[in-house]
């Protein structure tokens, strides 16, 4: 039986330490292990969730750094973690996820870069509180201000892209006055804000329409459409921006170029790998 003790409240998220047993006969490595697991199984680390720093988290525990290293590559072998370097450990999704990417780029950036005009239709910019999810996505307290805008990108009158946006106002004061219509989300984070955007979590599957999704993209429920998240990081490694997405299934595919041992050479620093290509 996995005991806890006392409330902590780490980067925003309240969750128990484990009580552990320094003379029993269970390895202190092994009581993390099982600690982790079950904050990870019970949802209060949720997919994407960002563990604290390895020396921080240590002194919480109050263990060896080494202990602490052999329990999160022990989780990350059973694939419950996975670790990227210079930014930390998260908490892996349910899913296999392969990486298609290695350039940040919006999907309007993509659309721009193909020379494809769009427009914009703004359906929801208001501030919400956040919710459990958001807040240990975003390391705040619940009911945090957060700003949601919820969005439809149109190429030739045709709905393509549904999606919302969550970010923390803290960071970007008076960020719900702005053009969305007319101006991109990271454009406003970067140029009015001066915030630079450094890398993001994204993953992608395939999923049908809902009632919310079907009336936004103009197509019947049940319909085929891609679903993507993503959680966008600053260059301070701290989450400014959770998005989800949804793509009609009929105008959009991911397209990659892939590269296999001495290949790799040939990258040389390729801008793009990953391409989302919109079919009219």
């Amino acid at each position: 039986m996995l005991q806890m003790y006392s409330n902590v409240y780490i980067g925003m998220v309240t969750f128990m330490l484990p009580k552990i047993e320094r003379s029993g006969p269970i390895p202190i490595y092994q009581q993390i292990k099982d600690w982790m697991r079950h904050n990870i199984h019970e949802g209060t680390w949720p997919e994407h969730y960002q563990l604290q720093a390895e020396d921080e988290l240590a002194a919480e525990l109050n263990v060896n750094r080494g202990t602490l290293r052999n329990a999160i590559k022990s989780l990350t072998d059973e694939g419950l973690l996975i670790r990227i370097h210079g930014k930390g450990t998260f908490v892996a999704g349910k899913k296999v996820e392969q990486p298609l990417a290695e350039t940040l780029i919006t999907f309007s950036e993509g659309l721009i870069q193909q020379h494809i005009a769009y427009t914009t239709s703004v359906l929801r910019q208001e501030i919400i509180c956040a919710d459990e999810e958001m807040a240990a996505i975003f390391k705040v307290s619940v009911e945090e201000p957060l700003l949601c805008l919820q969005r439809v990108r149109y190429v030739e009158h045709k709905p393509i892209i549904f999606f919302t946006n969550y970010t923390p106002v803290k960071y970007f004061p008076q960020i719900e006055l702005k053009d969305f219509a007319h101006r991109r989300l990271f454009d406003v984070m970067e140029y009015d804000y001066r915030v630079k955007i450094s890398w993001a979590q994204r993953y992608f599957e395939a999923c049908v329409a809902d009632a919310q999704v079907a009336s936004a993209l103009d197509i019947s429920v049940g319909d085929p459409v891609m679903y993507g998240k993503q959680i966008t990081y600053s260059e301070s490694n701290i989450a400014i921006e959770a998005s989800d997405i949804w793509i009609r299934g009929d105008s959009f595919r991911l397209s990659a170029t892939v590269l296999r041992g001495d290949a790799l050479n040939l990258l040389n620093g390729a801008p793009e790998i990953m391409q989302s290509i919109i079919r009219i």
